[in-house]
């Protein structure tokens, strides 16, 4: 009877350390557990936070993109105001222009002498040109000079009576005005290779008219003069 009785002493020893050595297993196992889950917990706690820094420069590159867009759209609708208000005053003061210039043209028409009173020549010629032909009536007188082969023609009209021999629409003329020191305003035409610079006076509508270029022809107007200026200047000499 007695080993039975020390038999029951062991098992009591085996049942009791057995949940003693499950105890320990299981506290470390949720220690484990519990660093396992606080280590994913900061790595995702890192990675949101990488998210969140990369995702900050993204947006202030894209805001500062629209700014620059914004100030880019701002300088093109400045340029096209400037553009358009330079064109729109231009064509004003082109209109302007023109209305002074076609009152003063009908101003000076009608007082102008309905014949051609004084005869206006070429004076002061370069050298090697010479007088070839000059055919005068009462409202239109051409003088024609030459030297070698190039023509030079005047023609004197009164204001009412100019007919030009160039077709002012013609699509291919190529038309330029200028103004001399005195303020006389000049309109050169040029087609078919030949140059025509037309103004017109208080009392005359003047035509020169060569087969120079624009640039060759126009100091010719400086050598207008009446007749008998002209004559009187040569006698002089």
């Amino acid at each position: 009877m007695s080993p039975e009785k020390n038999e029951i002493p062991e098992i009591k020893e085996n049942n009791a350390a057995e949940p003693l050595e499950n105890k320990i297993n299981n506290t470390a196992a949720d220690e484990n557990e519990q660093n396992e889950f606080s280590d994913y917990s900061s790595d995702e706690d890192f990675e949101s936070t990488d998210e969140i820094e990369t995702e900050q420069p993204k947006k202030e590159n894209k805001a500062s993109k629209i700014f620059l867009y914004i100030i880019y759209a701002i300088v093109i609708v400045l340029c096209l105001v400037i553009i358009a208000r330079n064109l729109f005053f231009k064509n004003n003061d082109k209109s302007n222009n023109n209305t002074s210039s076609a009152a003063s043209s009908e101003a000076a028409a009608k007082n102008a002498p309905k014949k051609i009173m004084d005869l206006y020549v070429l004076a002061d010629l370069p050298e090697g040109y010479e007088l070839i032909n000059q055919d005068i009536t009462d409202t239109k007188a051409v003088s024609t000079y030459k030297k070698n082969k190039v023509e030079i023609a005047l023609t004197q009209s009164t204001i009412k009576d100019y007919e030009p021999e160039y077709d002012i629409t013609d699509s291919d003329i190529d038309v330029s005005d200028f103004h001399s020191g005195a303020g006389q305003s000049y309109t050169a035409y040029q087609i078919d290779g030949k140059c025509y610079i037309v103004w017109t006076t208080d009392e005359y509508t003047f035509e020169i008219k060569t087969s120079l270029k624009k640039s060759e022809s126009i100091p010719f107007i400086f050598n207008v003069q009446k007749a008998d200026d002209s004559s009187s200047s040569s006698e002089s000499v």
